[in-house]
């Protein structure tokens, strides 16, 4: 099983140019000056993948300046999947540490609204800081504001909790720590989180889920449930990711809400 071969193999360091600052020649060029050479990965538009001194990337004038961002390719992808651009009002669910909410805010070119929503905000804590690097602007909302929010946003991403099968080249250990009990918490979660997350996006607008697993039983299947408990919103196609496209293992489904009159 070639999926199962790659990803016994070492993940890739993958950068993504943050454009709120620089380009992708220019993050070349500074990168190479602290010794870490890198080339453009194909899959992602801004994506570079290190292909030496992955070590140096951390103290790199490049990065503390903000110019790059740490962040797999295949998770810059589903990024910009999402399809956020500029002037939206865009909320990023499930924004863990940050990472996808940082490539929103360079595809909305530092124009529009981006809220940050994370059940547990501690993992978000480090991204205050992450964002002022960045030049992005983002808020983070404490539940009270989000239960304000309304149906409001243009977009909304879901990037659920999962088993995350798909990046067990980064944490190996997650193998044997999934259980067939812990797997089935997973599906009811991810449910609610997403018709949570619907009654955020404005008529006419754009709902993402995403994992960073491999198992339909998390990803299609999932999409699917949506799509029966909301028959009035359409589908927008959906994206599988394995380690053989070069990054993690990641889904993507879009849905788009009806235009209620």
């Amino acid at each position: 099983e070639p999926v199962l071969a790659a990803m016994r193999a070492r993940a890739p360091v993958d950068l993504r140019v943050n454009v709120l600052k620089t380009t992708s020649d220019a993050a070349r060029v500074a990168l190479a000056r602290d010794g870490v050479l890198v080339e453009p990965h194909p899959l992602a538009p801004n994506a570079l993948r290190v292909v030496e001194n992955p070590r140096g990337v951390a103290a790199s004038r490049a990065y503390t300046q903000g110019m790059v961002e740490l962040q797999d390719v295949s998770s810059q992808l589903v990024a910009a999947l999402a399809g956020a651009a500029p002037g939206m009002t865009v909320l990023d669910f499930c924004a863990g540490g940050g990472g996808k909410t940082l490539a929103l805010a360079a595809a909305m070119q530092g124009r529009g609204r981006l809220l940050a929503w994370d059940a547990n905000p501690r993992r978000m804590a480090d991204l205050p800081d992450r964002a002022r690097r960045a030049g992005a602007s983002v808020r983070i909302l404490e539940r009270a504001e989000l239960d304000r929010l309304g149906r409001r946003c243009d977009l909304v991403l879901v990037d659920a909790p999962c088993s995350g099968t798909g990046a067990w080249r980064r944490k190996p250990e997650g193998k044997w720590r999934l259980s067939p009990d812990e797997l089935a918490l997973y599906p009811p979660l991810q449910d609610a989180i997403l018709d949570e997350a619907a009654t955020h996006v404005r008529p006419g607008g754009r709902l993402v889920y995403a994992t960073c697993s491999l198992l339909a039983e998390e990803n299609e299947d999932r999409a699917a449930g949506f799509a029966s408990r909301h028959p009035d919103w359409a589908r927008e196609g959906e994206r599988r990711l394995s380690p053989l496209d070069g990054g993690d293992g990641f889904y993507l489904a879009a849905f788009r809400a009806p235009r209620r009159t």
